[in-house]
């Protein structure tokens, strides 16, 4: 049978995925925007009749819109059996397609690990895919990604939360923390051009090292040689910052724990 995709949502993630379908020759006979109808979301004129049917909604739209979905089936006379629903939240279980499940559909939760700052498209070739699905159906969107040039890996419903949260971590409060860095060589007196610049060449540097040499190889400063006198200096600079002194005692106390430093005990009393 010929793979159609059919994509409810073309916000940010889902112009990607259309354009990724479209470019490895998916059919993708409908792409649907979910309306908002006095309060509930009505699905006008979709057919939602492809072997797949994947949201690309907001985590908190997905079981509204999967209700939808059923209902306008319903209205048409129709079920969901056969039909695969797929959305793409890393936090979310594929308990939140209950109601598409009920309707006969096979569900999933499939999740690009990539940015997807705007809806300017991002090439998924590459870009892991973490994926929560029946073995059977698992199989069948395995040769679905790898089509579109991605890389698929299985991730456990019970888990998912803790996923979701380490690609937080890894991406958009990674930009948080940068942001702080900067915002803290501003205060030292740097200009916006100067910051931003003398951070990129740190984080650079060092994102290349953690990823080419390991953590324990790539940190260093004073942390590393537990200098208590230095740090104790950044503490007292950063009190009247208390925003960004938060941001660097948690990450100090992760990295005390963690990482090879010296001085551990003395360290530790510290941040006390």
């Amino acid at each position: 049978m010929k793979t159609e995709v059919s994509v409810i949502g073309p916000g940010n993630w889902g112009s990607s995925l259309i354009a990724a379908l479209r470019q490895a020759e998916i059919s993708v006979p409908e792409v649907v925007t979910e309306k908002r109808r006095n309060g509930a979301i009505a699905l006008a004129k979709a057919r939602l009749d492809a072997q797949i049917l994947w949201l690309a909604v907001p985590d908190s739209a997905i079981s509204n819109v999967a209700a939808a979905i059923v209902q306008r089936q319903h209205m048409q006379g129709q079920t969901l059996r056969g039909q695969i629903v797929v959305h793409s939240s890393g936090a979310l279980t594929v308990a939140s397609l209950e109601a598409a499940s009920k309707a006969g559909a096979a569900v999933a939760a499939v999740h690009p690990a990539m940015s997807f700052p705007t809806r300017r498209t991002v090439d998924v070739r590459g870009v892991l895919f973490g994926v929560e699905a029946q073995p059977a159906i698992r199989r069948k969107l395995y040769g679905l990604i790898r089509r579109i040039g991605g890389s698929p890996f299985a991730i456990q419903a019970a888990k998912k939360a803790l996923y979701h949260a380490a690609g937080t971590l890894a991406s958009p409060l990674l930009v948080s923390e940068l942001s702080a860095a900067m915002a803290t060589a501003r205060l030292a007196g740097l200009s916006s051009d100067e910051a931003r610049q003398w951070v990129e060449m740190l984080a650079q540097a060092t994102l290349r090292n953690v990823f080419e040499r390991g953590e324990t190889k790539s940190f260093s400063g004073p942390f590393a040689r537990g200098d208590t006198d230095t740090i104790r200096l950044h503490l007292q600079a950063l009190d009247e910052h208390p925003i960004v002194a938060g941001i660097y005692r948690s990450l100090a106390r992760y990295a005390i724990e963690t990482l090879p430093v010296e001085r551990r005990q003395e360290l530790r009393s510290l941040f006390e």
